[in-house]
């Protein structure tokens, strides 16, 4: 199979996936989507292996990384707008603190564990992670 091919099974099972979801949620049906999310993951998982050739490079993982990198700064500063923006709000209907509250927490979340995942993979060295700079 190449890469093509690939990437249209996989295009193919994201959209069915989001059918199948989206329909179940409506229906306030729970089990579907987290059978559909383990077989989309299982199909994908299936024909990933058997494509020939490459299907990325390390240039696909430098420009992965950079937009992930911006994804967390963006995301940190706009939740931290927002959570000061709805705080401000709560003397106009006290829900808005509640929302402001989780914009802050979940910022909070995302650096604690956009951190502790740099920290683990510039750290990794053939599978260990190294405590001190001595060894």
């Amino acid at each position: 199979m190449n890469k093509k091919t690939y990437d249209v099974i996989r295009i193919t099972t994201a959209a069915v996936l989001g059918g199948i979801v989206s329909i179940s949620i409506a229906r306030s049906n729970y089990i579907i989507p987290l059978i559909a999310m383990v077989t989309a993951f299982a199909i994908i998982i299936s024909t990933k292996k058997k494509v020939t050739g490459v299907i990325d490079d390390e240039r696909d993982y430098h420009v992965a990384g950079n937009a992930a990198r911006w994804t967390v700064s963006i995301f940190a500063i706009l939740s931290a707008f927002g959570s000061i923006f709805l705080m401000s709000m709560r003397s106009s209907d006290p829900a808005y603190e509640l929302l402001g509250s989780m914009f802050a927490y979940s910022a909070c979340f995302v650096l604690f564990l956009q951190s502790a995942l740099f920290y683990y993979f510039a750290n990794k060295s053939d599978g260990k992670i190294k405590t001190d700079d001595k060894n």
